[in-house]
């Protein structure tokens, strides 16, 4: 089972890292995709984002959100396209918008 991830919002941030961490725990497939306020908030916590990054999450951050911003290696830097894929492959899907 595969749990997509949405985060457009920075007040999300702790939510949207406490569920994946607790899917991946439950051993299922987690993509995230990023967009506005929610690649600043992934940039203000990169500690944490590596951990998700550790523990086999694929993050996405929408690169034109993502201007002038320093995010962890392993995030990968995309477009709407890769958000599209985020909501069109997952079983299951949750927004933090």
């Amino acid at each position: 089972m595969k749990l997509g991830i949405v985060l457009a919002t920075r007040a999300d941030l702790d939510d949207a890292l406490a569920l994946a961490r607790a899917a991946r725990r439950a051993r299922l497939e987690v993509v995230m995709f990023a967009m506005d306020a929610g690649c600043a908030a992934l940039a203000s916590q990169p500690a944490r984002v590596q951990a998700l990054l550790d523990d086999d999450c694929e993050i996405t951050a929408c690169s034109n959100s993502a201007v002038g911003l320093d995010l962890p290696d392993g995030v990968v830097r995309g477009s709407q396209d890769d958000h599209a894929a985020v909501v069109g492959t997952s079983d299951r899907l949750v927004a933090f918008t």
